[in-house]
């Protein structure tokens, strides 16, 4: 039986995981500087291992005799997951390079 999730993981694990993301990271340079820690960029890791994992359960748990509807709809669910995993890892790299302390 496929739950909702193994189905849409990456329609909408994957933007939520983003959003999440993008919300911290207004909020964790400021602590990442004042306590010289890393939290912005282990959290853009984390939400990138979890989009590339939302993204990949829909097609692990594909099989041949699903209707065309729900194989599109597992196919676009991998899709929009790989590229809000690919947004992660450019907030992700953006964390890195630049310095919070310098603004």
């Amino acid at each position: 039986m496929m739950t909702a999730a193994t189905k849409y993981g990456g329609l909408v694990l994957a933007p939520l995981i983003w959003a999440i993301n993008t919300q911290l990271g207004q909020i964790l340079p400021y602590v990442d500087c004042s306590r010289r820690t890393y939290w912005s960029l282990l959290t853009s890791a984390v939400a990138i291992a979890l989009a590339v994992t939302s993204a990949v359960v829909p097609q692990a748990s594909s099989t041949q005799e699903e209707a065309r509807t729900a194989l599109f709809i597992r196919h676009l669910s991998v899709l929009v997951g790989l590229v809000f995993a690919f947004a992660l890892m450019l907030q992700g790299g953006a964390t890195w390079l630049l310095n919070a302390c310098e603004h």
